[in-house]
C-alpha cells in the first residue's frame, strides 16, 4: 500500500515484487493533501500499470464521489472501499462505478470492489453487505480502522480479532470470494511489523483461511509472499497424500492412515487445493518476472 500523495513510492512499489499496488487515499494521506493527491492519481495508476502489476485504489465510502472520480480509468483494476457498514453504501459505490465506466470507455462490470469491513455494524451485517454487488471480489477487515473494542487480552491477542477474522473468512467462503488479512499479534498491527513478524502473521493467516494480505513497508512484501505461498515441501507432501487416498479408494477404502494422520476425502480435497494454489502461485510469479522484464505475458 502506497499513499496517493507520494507518487514516487507508488511507482517504485512493483520493484518489491508485490502482486498488487494499492494507492491509498484514506489512511496515510493528510486531509489537506487529499485534493492534490486526487488530481494526479490517474497518471500514477497508468505508470504503475505499465509494470504489469494490478492497481487498486483505497477509497473512502464517505467521500465516494471525489475518490472514485479521481481514480477510475481503464488501467485501474478495482477499488478497496473502506468505512463500509451498509448495503446502501455498496449499492451507491456500484452505481457510481458503473456510471464512470460508461463515461470513460471501460467495459461494463470490469472494475472490481474489495470491501473493508471495519465497524461493529459492518461485522454484524457482513453477509448482506458482501452480497450486495457482483463486483465484489474480496473482503478484508481494515484492522487499522476497526471501530470497536480491541483491548489486548491476557493471552496477548487483540480482543475480538480471532472472532472477526473467522467470521470474515466464513462470509467470504459463503459468497465465493477470498478473504484478505494476516494474523498479527500484539503489539503488531501490520503497519510497522518486522519482516520476521510479518512472515509469521502471513503463515498464521493462511492457516486459518486468508488468501493474501496488505502491507505497508517494502521489506514486508517478501515475507508476506512467502508466507502465503505453499512451499515445495508442502506441495510434495500434499501430492503424496492425494496419491495415497486415490490408491485407497481404488481398493474400496474410504480412508487410509499415513503416519499419525488419517487421509480421507476432506484431507484429499485440501491437498488438491494446496497443489493447485502452489501451481497458480508459481505461474503468477513467472508472469510478474516477465512483466518487469518487458516480456509478453500470456493472457490468463
Amino acid at each position: 500500500m502506497a499513499p496517493a500523495s507520494q507518487p514516487e513510492r507508488a511507482v517504485a512499489a512493483p520493484k518489491s515484487n508485490t502482486d498488487v499496488v494499492l494507492l491509498d487515499l484514506v489512511e496515510f494521506v493528510a486531509e489537506q493533501d487529499k485534493p492534490s493527491a486526487r488530481e494526479g492519481l490517474v497518471e500514477i495508476v497508468r505508470q504503475v500499470r505499465e509494470s504489469g502489476t494490478d492497481v487498486f485504489a483505497l477509497v473512502d465510502s464517505e467521500l465516494l464521489y471525489a475518490d472514485l472520480h479521481a481514480c477510475i480509468c481503464p488501467e485501474l483494476t478495482g477499488v478497496v472501499v473502506s468505512h463500509l457498514e451498509s448495503v446502501a453504501q455498496v449499492e451507491e459505490a456500484d452505481s457510481l462505478i458503473s456510471k464512470l465506466e460508461d463515461e470513460r470507455g471501460i467495459p461494463p462490470g470490469t472494475l472490481e470492489m474489495v470491501l473493508s469491513l471495519d465497524t461493529a455494524q459492518a461485522a454484524q451485517d457482513a453477509f448482506e453487505i458482501a452480497s450486495a454487488s457482483r463486483r465484489i471480489t474480496g473482503l478484508t477487515l481494515g484492522r487499522a480502522e476497526l471501530v470497536m473494542d480491541l483491548r489486548p487480552e491476557p493471552s496477548g491477542e487483540i480482543h475480538l480479532m480471532q472472532y472477526l477474522m473467522q467470521k470474515l473468512i466464513t462470509v467470504a467462503g459463503a459468497i465465493g470470494v477470498p478473504a484478505y488479512g494476516a494474523w498479527w499479534r500484539t503489539p503488531d498491527r501490520g503497519l510497522l511489523a518486522t519482516p520476521e513478524n510479518t512472515g509469521e502473521a502471513a503463515l498464521r493467516g493462511r492457516a486459518i483461511g486468508f488468501k493474501g494480505s496488505f502491507c505497508v513497508l517494502e521489506n514486508q512484501v517478501a515475507p508476506m509472499n512467502q508466507g502465503f505461498t505453499p512451499g515445495a515441501q508442502e506441495a510434495t507432501e500434499a501430492g503424496k497424500s492425494l496419491e495415497s487416498y486415490r490408491a485407497a479408494v481404488s481398493e474400496g477404502t474410504a480412508s487410509i492412515r499415513q503416519g499419525d494422520r488419517i487421509i480421507d476425502s476432506g484431507t484429499a480435497l485440501q491437498a488438491r487445493l494446496l497443489i493447485d494454489r502452489a501451481a497458480a502461485c508459481e505461474a503468477h510469479d513467472k508472469a510478474k518476472v516477465d512483466a518487469l522484464a518487458g516480456r509478453p505475458v500470456p493472457a490468463p
